[in-house]
């Protein structure tokens, strides 16, 4: 019987952890129903309802009757910044054109809501979290495949995305599923880490990890591969040691993970084998990324290439940072007092957010949004170091996503980034306050191999 209330009580909690996964998460899925499935092509109230289908499945049983504590500093933080840019819309308009009043309130109580609820949310969806993100972006990394596979205007070299509404071929939103291949490679490589976790899902993560990271090549976002960079380089500086070495290499020489390995090997040769075509599919995209990315840096430094009569430009994305650039530049020389206050809500689109959140919303707006950013950080660099608890972990590596964001793509209000904020107010820097059957169990150090009993006087 007890068994059969835990079962259910797992159910309970992935349930919770399927509803934050489609407000973290759940873009790429809403659009292959909404697009590739045409059942509301180009609705944003299709969106609307999804999201909110998502804050449903995310109310506990005990709603109103047991909250749950955040981090402090950062809640209030993150609460100052939101009230004072939906002040600034009202009163302190940059914008003159601006109309999407409604709208955008409608992405505020949207976002708060998700706070509200999370606070709710029992801290023992721990347990069921890394697996449940481990299937959700599975199944939309698979519908992206599906939907470039079916789609008659998507071509090989193109950016993986699916084709929003009516608009032209390619068009569409790949950061989504760039994102969420961002996620599902953390979420699988830390899971498969785990000697907790079997050969059935080490086999699931290890296709999935794979899988994750042909997408993200295939979005082609920097981004998104830069912050995987970042996170892999502070997963070396915090886990890479002489101890951890011998650990992994003693792990290495037991059947079940010699079998994965073999069995991971021979699955990818298959899967060459019986597509020839997706190796050079995906090194003409990793060479087109290279180039792509190496003009800009031709560009900036005024250099030609491909000839003396050619010479580097820089892509849309990156010349709309570098005007940015140019434009804070000149408010810092000569109109330095404007900064104060800012220049009004939604004044310009920089493509920094956290240059915007200074420009816009002032130095106060500036200290609220870096500042809950900022202690962000501090805790996951923690976490990093000690992986509390698998959850706690992939949240740490997850912000390196949201990290990097801030200084190249995005604003400061919008909802892609107050979600994951949302989820690191609530679980990240109170690993304290956890249960002590919620933590992973630490790896024995060489020094705790034996214990030397100094040689007792004799009764």
């Amino acid at each position: 019987m007890d068994r059969f209330i835990r079962f259910l009580q797992t159910l309970d909690y992935m349930r919770m952890v399927l509803g934050i996964c489609i407000l973290i998460d759940g873009s790429p899925l809403i659009f292959f129903f909404r697009e590739t499935l045409k059942l509301a092509p180009g609705s944003t109230t299709f969106t609307a309802a999804a999201l909110a289908g998502g804050l449903v499945l995310m109310v506990p049983f005990t709603l109103f009757r047991r909250l749950y504590r955040p981090n402090m500093s950062m809640f209030w933080m993150g609460i100052g910044f939101l009230f004072l840019s939906i002040f600034y819309m009202y009163v302190y308009l940059g914008d003159p054109g601006f109309k999407d009043y409604t709208k955008d309130m409608i992405y505020y109580a949207y976002i708060f809501i998700f706070l509200f609820l999370l606070i709710n949310i029992p801290n023992d969806i721990l347990r069921v979290f890394v697996p449940v993100v481990i299937l959700f972006t599975l199944v939309s990394n698979l519908g992206l495949i599906y939907s470039l596979m079916t789609n008659p205007t998507w071509a090989i070299g193109q950016r993986a995305t699916i084709t929003l509404g009516d608009n032209d071929e390619g068009s569409g939103n790949p950061h989504a599923f760039a994102r969420n291949a961002f996620m599902g490679a953390v979420a699988c490589a830390i899971w498969a880490l785990r000697p907790q976790t079997g050969i059935i899902f080490r086999l699931v993560c290890l296709f999935s990890g794979l899988l994750s990271v042909a997408i993200l090549v295939l979005t082609q976002t920097r981004s998104s591969v830069l912050a995987l960079l970042v996170a892999l380089v502070f997963f070396m500086i915090y886990n890479v040691r002489p101890t951890q070495i011998k650990m992994a290499v003693r792990g290495i020489f037991k059947p079940v993970p010699i079998i994965t390995i073999i069995l991971g090997i021979v699955g990818v040769i298959i899967f060459f084998q019986r597509f020839s075509d997706t190796y050079g599919i995906l090194y003409s995209y990793v060479l087109a990324f290279a180039e792509r990315n190496l003009e800009n840096i031709y560009a900036l430094l005024g250099l030609k290439v491909k000839g003396a009569a050619y010479k580097a430009t820089l892509d849309a994305s990156a010349a709309n940072r570098s005007v940015s650039a140019t434009f804070l530049t000149n408010v810092l020389v000569g109109h330095l007092y404007m900064l104060i206050l800012g220049f009004g809500y939604k004044f310009l689109y920089l493509d920094i957010p956290i240059l915007e959140s200074l420009t816009n919303t002032g130095l106060l707006g500036f200290v609220l949004f870096a500042g809950v950013n900022a202690k962000a950080f501090y805790h996951v660099q923690k976490i990093m170091r000690t992986n509390p608890n698998p959850m706690s972990t992939f949240l740490a590596y997850f912000y390196m996503l949201i990290l990097v964001t801030l200084f190249t793509n995005g604003r400061p209000n919008e909802i892609s980034f107050w979600f994951p904020l949302a989820l690191m107010i609530r679980f990240i820097g109170i690993e304290h306050l956890f249960p002590a059957y919620l933590s992973d169990p630490k790896p024995i150090k060489e020094t705790d191999e034996y214990v030397v009993i100094p040689n007792a006087q004799p009764a």
